[in-house]
């Protein structure tokens, strides 16, 4: 892994992991094939203990700044795969981890994304149904794509898409978007959202096959294999995985 972008660390420092861990100096100094990534913490040496890299120098940190103290993500060696997997371990401190998307992923139920200042929840269905608009809601929940904004310019707002009535979903700055967010982070259509027959909801950057400015992250709530040359955000880092035979 190579830093690429960072507030503290030096850019182009090289991580190096290996079957084991880290092959760098380890703070954990256990080799059990998993290697942690955090902040250490001035006040929770029970956090630090199970860190193995420190994301952070916490010598110019400016604690009044957007930054969370304690784990991040864990790469660990799948020995049966014979490939690497990181997840997300931030266990709600912070803002989470991030990958950033390449190409067309299919969405989850609560997948997180990232796009500028903005964090967007998307679930599938609908909690309540109005008893006036029930003839016009699909029974299939998976055809329902709800979409929660927070953080941004619109906290906590929500739309709801049925497939049968919107089947692709613009999400930028420009009027002409679906959902239509105040921020300059963004391109004018900075990613959209699109629902294919008997597949699901699809989530790609950029539009008409030019790649946003600022990038669509996507989170790593789940284990995630790694592949050459992916981006991962985290807590004001950005680093880029080169996998070595």
């Amino acid at each position: 892994m190579i830093i690429v972008a960072s507030l503290f660390l030096e850019e182009n420092l090289k991580i190096k992991i290996n079957c084991k861990g880290l092959e760098n100096e380890s703070l954990r100094k256990i080799k059990d094939g998993k290697t942690y990534f955090g902040l250490i913490s001035p006040s929770n040496e029970n956090i630090n203990k199970k860190i193995d890299f420190n994301t952070g120098n916490n010598d110019i940190i400016n604690t009044s700044s957007d930054i969370h103290y304690g784990l991040q993500f864990r790469i660990k060696f799948d020995i049966n795969e014979n490939c690497y997997f990181i997840r997300d371990c931030s266990f709600g401190n912070g803002y989470g981890t991030f990958m950033k998307v390449y190409k067309e992923m299919l969405i989850k139920d609560n997948t997180l994304i990232n796009i500028g200042d903005n964090y967007i929840v998307l679930t599938f269905g609908v909690d309540e149904v109005d008893p006036e608009e029930n003839d016009t809601i699909d029974n299939d929940k998976q055809n329902i794509l709800s979409v929660k904004v927070f953080r941004g310019e619109l906290v906590n707002y929500s739309y709801v898409f049925n497939q049968s009535q919107t089947n692709k979903i613009l999400i930028g700055k420009g009027e002409n978007c679906n959902i239509v967010l105040n921020d300059e982070l963004l391109d004018d259509v900075h990613c959209v959202i699109e629902f294919k027959d008997k597949k699901g909801w699809f989530i790609k950057d950029g539009y008409e096959n030019k790649n946003s400015e600022n990038g669509t992250w996507i989170s790593l709530s789940e284990e995630t294999k790694i592949f050459e040359g992916m981006l991962i955000q985290s807590n004001q880092n950005i680093y880029k995985c080169h996998l070595i035979e």
